[in-house]
């Protein structure tokens, strides 16, 4: 076998904070530059419609323009910036409320805490319980996510997933074998190759 990786790891309350800490700060900032994004164009409009534009001389309007695009651009930076510092305080807050309610659901249909293991494959990967194996193609992944603590790997609607458009495949960095996250993650941008940002988003 040319390559393979192996996560193995017994759920609790603390690994599954930090698996939720990562998808809450991943979901947040995707949250973050929507909003954003959109608030650009109507902001434009109403200082466009209510405010000065420079007397409505070409320089003038230029300068308007270019005004208002550094703005939004610092806006957007900003955003971002309060999102992975300020605010990610709250969102680890919340995560551990998520993995509260998590473990006791979990342990309550398992019968006590899950032994979980990830194994990565040349052309796909698995995610394995006592009850039951998923497995995923690398064609499926759309992102790559790390913070300190956690990897994740996201995955196009699984069926299997109520409530949410995508799967995250997540676990603390620790239960890697080897715990080399940096050669996983070369490994995978090598095999994922329909993401569109071919790189790791880091938080």
């Amino acid at each position: 076998m040319a390559n393979y990786y192996r996560v193995a790891y017994k759920e609790s309350q603390n690994t599954l904070k930090q698996i939720c800490e990562l998808f809450r700060v991943d979901s947040s900032d995707i949250t973050i530059k929507f909003v954003v994004t959109v608030m650009g164009p109507l902001v434009f409009y109403y200082m466009w419609k209510y405010g000065s534009h420079g007397g409505n001389t070409p320089g003038g309007m230029t300068f308007f323009i270019i005004k208002f695009i550094a703005g939004w651009a610092l806006a957007f930076v900003a955003a971002i910036l309060v999102n992975r510092t300020i605010w990610r305080k709250v969102l680890a807050t919340t995560a551990v409320g998520d993995a509260k309610d998590q473990f006791d659901r979990r342990c309550k249909l398992n019968g006590g805490p899950v032994s979980s293991e990830i194994h990565f494959f040349d052309d796909h990967f698995d995610s394995v319980t006592a009850k039951k194996t998923r497995s995923f193609s690398y064609e499926d992944v759309t992102k790559i996510l790390e913070t300190k603590e956690a990897f994740g790997v996201v995955v196009k609607a699984d069926p299997e997933t109520m409530g949410s458009a995508r799967a995250m495949i997540g676990f603390p960095k620790t239960a890697l074998e080897g715990n080399n996250t940096d050669e996983l993650a070369e490994f995978l941008l090598t095999r994922c190759k329909n993401m569109k940002r071919k790189k790791v988003k880091k938080f």
